[in-house]
């Protein structure tokens, strides 16, 4: 067994096709079949069933796939760190943070904290709000950039206040609403919603959906997006509307208008989380970050 043999079964078990799996590792479809049950041999456990119509795993197969996966991501890690520490590197810090909604303060906050530590490396990864939190709950990560929201059942954890936004109405500028200094939810309750696709960020569903049952209604949902700029996207082809923080608005093009909603002016909570004593350089980050919000 190698690595080799773990990375295409791994590969093989994310698009259950010999076909795509051989294209995407460079290989031949006999070469990798052959590889796949030498290491069935090797483990003694059938880990895929096969047919000529389609591929999917077995029990043990969904099992061995969870581990493996996870024992090479630990891999790549121990490389990096590996390497690092044969370029003199005195710590590294794993941080996980929401691009969209830090722009402005973590490029500010990288730069200062590399001057003042040179020889700590960060390794940035950029989530989504449900990855995020699952990296950070594994311990996968040292430091967390996230929203204030399901943080409570993660133990000996340590939150810092990084900023607050607004919620707003997300319009195009031909909307009734898009010259309103402000609105109210309840202004909001025959208007067709775009929403992010739970599937793909349930927080952002959620997050919209219960703002409006706290007035007393269910959004209208017209339409579901994969991304952020995509359900601005379609706020802008008049599809519908949407409710969005206020510095998405830096996203957006020139067509679309954000409305502060009235009640909602600092409900949108992004904070630096880590956990208490499992890696002695955070705390350099942690100063680093105190610096950046008081200056």
């Amino acid at each position: 067994m190698n690595i080799y043999q773990l990375e295409a079964f791994i590969t093989l078990a994310q698009v259950l096709n010999y076909t795509k799996a051989s294209q995407i590792l460079h290989t031949t479809q006999p070469n990798l079949s052959k590889m796949i049950v030498n290491l069935e041999q090797e483990i003694g456990v059938q880990l895929l069933m096969r047919n000529k119509r389609d591929v999917h795993l077995t029990p043990a197969g969904r099992s061995y796939y969870e581990d493996v996966r996870n024992m090479l991501a630990m891999h790549d890690k121990a490389l990096i760190r590996a390497k690092h520490t044969e370029e003199g590197v005195e710590g590294i810090i794993d941080v996980g943070f929401l691009g969209t909604a830090l722009p402005d303060y973590l490029p500010r906050i990288i730069n200062r904290f590399r001057v003042a530590h040179p020889n700590i490396a960060l390794n940035l990864v950029d989530y989504t709000f449900s990855t995020l939190i699952d990296a950070l709950k594994e311990e996968k990560i040292d430091v967390a950039l996230t929203l204030d929201r399901e943080l409570d059942n993660i133990s000996k954890l340590e939150k810092k206040f990084i900023f607050s936004d607004c919620m707003c109405l997300v319009v195009h500028k031909d909307h009734p609403m898009a010259e309103l200094e402000s609105v109210h939810m309840n202004q909001l309750e025959e208007e067709s919603f775009v929403m992010m696709d739970p599937k793909v960020s349930m927080l952002d569903f959620e997050m919209v959906s219960g703002m409006c049952q706290k007035h007393n209604f269910f959004p209208h949902v017209v339409t579901e997006s994969n991304t952020l700029q995509n359900v601005m996207i379609m706020v802008e082809c008049k599809v519908g509307v949407t409710i969005l923080a206020k510095h998405m608005q830096q996203y957006a093009s020139r067509y679309l208008r954000f409305v502060p909603i009235v009640g909602f002016e600092n409900f949108f909570k992004i904070i630096c989380a880590w956990r208490r004593g499992k890696n002695p350089s955070v705390g350099k980050l942690i100063e680093v970050i105190n610096k950046c919000l008081t200056d």
